[in-house]
């Protein structure tokens, strides 16, 4: 029997189109340019984030020595930092044993990686490993992905998902992605199609008239499926543009959703919880219900199935609930707090994530406004889409990130940030952030923000060039890789030392406190007391980028090489222990400022002593 070729073949114009809209691509192998598309289409959905070409450079690390790994990212969509590997074959047809070979190879790539074996791949794939690794925690994933262009042809998915688990003791922190060339082609389509806001619509019902009204703004119906086919179809995502977050595939629900439809659709109705839509204005005529304003929060999962799947057409129909609630409130705030509450109650499908319960909050609109102001665009919500004047990385952002940078560097919890964000919820450190001087949070923020991208895309690369060559390379450069909050935490207090927020009253705190397994209250006491701490450095400097990054350079050596004293004595007495533990416990960073506390009060004083003489 002829292989069905119409997905390699939509592929191929994919590539073709890739390569033509980008230099960087354009001098390519296909089978390159291939595993850019796949990136692409699946990680980089949303409009909110931007795929540079730099991006590829990094992200896709096929070559001699690559350790059978051609991808190497950190998930954009995932809240902590999960680690994705993925391996890419361009292929016309491809079988069961092409598959499981490479996924058992990339299962002994992440061994050896985790073990220290570095010498088994290439520099590059060491680097980036290193540094995506990193910033793994304890509520992170490992995302192991496999793409073919090559039809499935009966390749048994859960048969090699079954063998790559066996391979480790332990895979419960895994996630495996198998697709052949049908599931590319979707993923391609489904990101074509992101595009916000719903001005008007409507949608069918079972009978004329059939309706239960809640009160004069609010009514429940039996909605045809096929009508929110029709919607989805028309406009995509934008039809979940108030919903906590757009359809992010979950194998069970998904599979779950799809079989009752094709094998018992009257089942349906009883099935699923149904849909929730908020809208400005709605009217009930007859069989129609004509709705302004409108978006679904709640049923993303639901409704995203109802347009995928082939059973649902205009001669073969099936009803679920429907709850249609118009919008109260004279202001954007209070229409905005109450969708919000709207979205959270209803939604029970699948766990929400709490970066999606803040969503569309009041303070995180007002914290946006006051991004804005200071120059930076604020995504509140997964699926914004960032205007072009803010594409610069270090001028765009979202709540995840800000979280992340404040845990690390207004509260002094580096290694919290990495292992455990979601700490940032928490009403102690989440108040400060957003119910609190939000001006003042947004200009150091802004700092942050450029701090960061400073450590990742200049000064890591060059610390790793510059001590390449070094008795000790291995630990520097592994150990710089795993410090970049703690850099962003002793910027953070080295400026506020040096502006005298700090005191050397409150170092003697600190330390004394560090040393207690119950320090939570006492440090956070003394790192939330901000007043009057406005910057890392004054905006005259911020402007001069030559000098701010002369700062930060003599700054992030001296913790860097503080730390690496520190972590050379510790692994001396446990054989077992890597960089990326040992820097996962903020008590080890407090060790490392109170050991070193002397020489490290010098640094200060020199990094900072050059700008207070201009």
């Amino acid at each position: 029997m002829p292989t069905d070729t119409r997905a390699y073949d939509f592929i191929v114009s994919k590539i073709k189109s890739l390569k033509e809209n980008s230099a960087l691509l354009r001098s390519r192998s296909d089978e390159y340019v291939f595993s850019a598309l796949c990136v692409k289409s699946n990680f980089y959905k949303n409009p909110a984030l931007v795929l540079n070409e730099a991006d590829y450079v990094d992200i896709i690390v096929d070559g001699q020595y690559d350790g059978g790994v051609d991808i190497l990212l950190s998930d954009p969509n995932s809240d902590g930092a999960d680690l994705v590997i993925g391996q890419s074959k361009f292929y016309r047809e491809i079988s069961y044993e092409d598959v499981l070979n490479a996924m058992l190879k990339m299962a002994l790539f992440y061994k050896d990686m985790i073990r220290g074996h570095y010498e088994q791949v290439n520099t590059t794939v060491q680097r980036r490993f290193l540094t995506l690794n990193s910033e793994v925690g304890n509520e992170s994933k490992i995302h192991f992905v496999f793409y073919t262009s090559a039809p499935q042809n009966g390749i048994r998915r859960d048969i090699i998902t079954r063998k790559f688990r066996e391979q480790f003791a332990d895979s419960s922190m895994f996630e495996i992605s198998i697709l052949f060339g049908s599931d590319i082609v979707e993923e391609i389509k489904e990101s074509e199609s992101r595009r916000p806001t719903v001005e008007s619509g409507k949608i069918r019902i079972d009978e004329a008239d059939n309706y239960l009204l809640y009160g004069e703004n609010a009514a429940i119906v039996n909605v045809s499926a096929y009508s929110i086919k029709q919607l989805y179809a028309q406009h995509n995502t934008n039809l979940l543009s108030r919903n906590l977050r757009y359809h992010i595939a979950g194998r069970e629900i998904d599979k779950g959703i799809a079989e009752t439809i094709a094998t018992n659709p009257e089942a349906f109705w009883l099935k699923n919880n149904g849909i929730t839509i908020i809208c400005e204005q709605f009217e009930i005529d007859g069989k129609e219900v004509k709705m302004r304003n409108f978006s679904i929060v709640n049923g993303g999962q639901t409704t995203y199935m109802l347009h995928k799947s082939a059973y649902i057409n205009d001669s073969s129909d099936l009803y679920l609930p429907c709850k249609i609630i118009e919008t109260p409130g004279g202001s954007e705030d209070e229409k905005n707090a109450f969708s919000l509450e709207i979205a959270k109650a209803t939604n029970s499908q699948k766990a929400i994530k709490s970066v999606d319960l803040k969503a569309n909050s009041p303070e995180q609109v007002r914290f946006a406004q006051a991004m804005r102001e200071v120059g930076v665009f604020y995504q509140t919500k997964r699926g914004e889409v960032v205007p072009s004047a803010y594409r610069t990385p270090y001028l765009n952002t979202d709540l995840v990130e800000i979280g992340k940078l404040c845990l690390a560097a207004i509260f002094q919890a580096p290694c919290a940030s990495r292992a455990k964000p979601s700490s940032l919820y928490l009403s102690k450190y989440y108040d400060p952030v957003f119910n609190g001087d939000q001006a003042q949070i947004a200009g150091i923020c802004k700092e942050l923000l450029y701090i960061d991208n400073y450590f990742r895309k200049v000064f890591q690369q060059r610390f790793d060039r510059e001590n390449a060559t070094m008795p000790d390379a291995g630990t520097r450069i592994s150990f710089a890789h795993n410090a970049r909050t703690i850099c962003l935490a002793f910027t953070a207090f080295a400026s506020r030392y040096r502006q005298q927020n700090l005191t050397d009253q409150d170092m003697h705190e600190v330390f004394a406190a560090a040393r207690s397994d119950s320090s939570g209250d006492t440090l956070n006491s003394i790192f939330t007391r901000i007043e009057g701490f406005n910057y890392i450095m004054p905006p005259h400097v911020f402007a001069d980028k030559d000098l701010y990054d002369s700062v930060l350079d003599k700054l992030f050596i001296a913790i860097i090489n503080a730390g690496i004293t520190s972590y050379s004595i510790a692994s001396n007495y446990d054989s077992t222990l890597t960089a990326t533990n040992f820097l996962k416990k903020d008590k080890n960073y407090y060790d490392i400022l109170r050991m070193h506390w002397a020489a490290l009060q010098a640094e200060i004083s020199n990094a900072f002593g050059v700008l207070e003489l201009l």
